[in-house]
């Protein structure tokens, strides 16, 4: 069973704190629109916190399209519609009124089959028309080979047209750490932000402004509601590493920042 924990931070008369919270829609705040379409980008856990902000949802009522225009691992005890094309999704639907005519919320997962097990993006103009087939579309719009952040390349992150809000996520396990064991394309770092990398470790400071830029975690979201989730706070550390990360940013991102931890009970 899958569990969470969520928290934001909060001016209180004690002065700033990080305050819990019971639903990680509430939390990021972002407003409803009639077929949304949210992508998840950067590191860390976005599959996590893709996959619970689904299942939030659908226990609201809503239908939830999940799908990736990179690779996620095939998931399990999930309703699959393997497809390169969203009429195949459509077609499924059809076929199965009961999954989006009840008022019950449904989770519904869509991908082409890839290697060793995992589903790949459809093309992105197909992936598009998957935005009409339910409540909201979320979409993983970008690859870290499971490291907790991730520096984009030319063409990174793979945002639909019709994106309404991003996500950009990073794991608090980076903290303190050597970039290149926990950073994808670190050897970037120079080019991008003027940041010597080799034998050094990663900061708070660094996070905040990788989260933050428009040559980071939110290229191409510039135009679009934008969220910061920091995954992984799974100790009392972890909680004090997001303070520091949000105590180097500006007070309008701290405001769009929602922490996390994602786990197994």
């Amino acid at each position: 069973m899958r569990a969470k924990n969520i928290y934001t931070w909060e001016d209180r008369k004690a002065g700033q704190v990080m305050a819990g919270r019971d639903s990680l829609w509430d939390a990021l705040g972002l407003s409803w629109r009639e077929h949304m379409v949210i992508s998840f980008t950067g590191g860390g856990g976005k599959t996590s916190a893709m996959f619970s902000l689904a299942d939030e949802l659908a226990d609201r009522g809503k239908h939830v399209i999940v799908t990736t225009s990179t690779h996620i691992f095939f998931p399990q005890n999930r309703r699959v519609v393997p497809a390169d094309r969203a009429e195949t999704v459509k077609k499924f639907i059809k076929d199965h009124a009961e999954w989006f005519s009840s008022g019950t919320g449904r989770v519904l997962v869509t991908g082409c089959p890839g290697p060793e097990g995992k589903l790949k993006g459809m093309p992105l103009s197909e992936m598009e028309k998957l935005a009409g087939c339910g409540d909201i579309l979320l979409v993983e719009a970008d690859g870290a080979k499971r490291l907790p952040i991730k520096i984009p390349r030319e063409g990174e992150p793979v945002l639909l047209k019709n994106t309404h809000a991003v996500i950009g996520c990073a794991g608090l396990d980076s903290i303190g750490r050597p970039w290149e064991e926990k950073c994808f394309r670190w050897e970037l770092a120079e080019k991008v932000f003027g940041w010597q990398t080799e034998k050094k470790l990663i900061t708070p400071a660094q996070v905040a402004q990788l989260l933050v830029s428009g040559q980071g975690t939110r290229k191409g979201a510039e135009s679009m509601e934008y969220r910061i989730l920091l995954n992984k706070a799974d100790d009392e550390s972890r909680l004090s590493d997001a303070a520091k990360v949000l105590e180097s940013m500006e007070a309008e991102w701290k405001r769009r920042c929602v922490v996390t931890s994602f786990f197994t009970i």
